[in-house]
């Protein structure tokens, strides 16, 4: 998996929200969007999603859902699915 800078690894206790929100847009956006490419998709979902939690951060998955407009739950289905493909 390619390395990604995450904006709160500088030792800052809070991360900043906009900028977290945006790194997790920036990477959404490296993420192919055809409907052929949907298994690199939700790899790439589960990827960010590890990369959050890795990182500490306090609420990957409320974070990734909302940049996404889904709710956690639904979320939570496609990360299934890619940890099983």
């Amino acid at each position: 998996m390619q390395s990604h800078l995450i904006p709160w690894r500088s030792g800052e206790v809070v991360p900043d929200r906009i900028v977290t929100r945006r790194y997790v847009q920036a990477r959404l956006a490296e993420l192919p969007a055809r409907p052929e490419d949907a298994d690199t998709r939700l790899r790439g979902l589960l990827g960010i999603y590890e990369d959050l939690n890795a990182d500490g951060h306090p609420e990957p998955l409320t974070l990734l859902a909302g940049v996404l407009g889904i709710p956690t739950e639904i979320l939570v289905v496609h990360l299934r699915a890619a940890g099983r493909r």
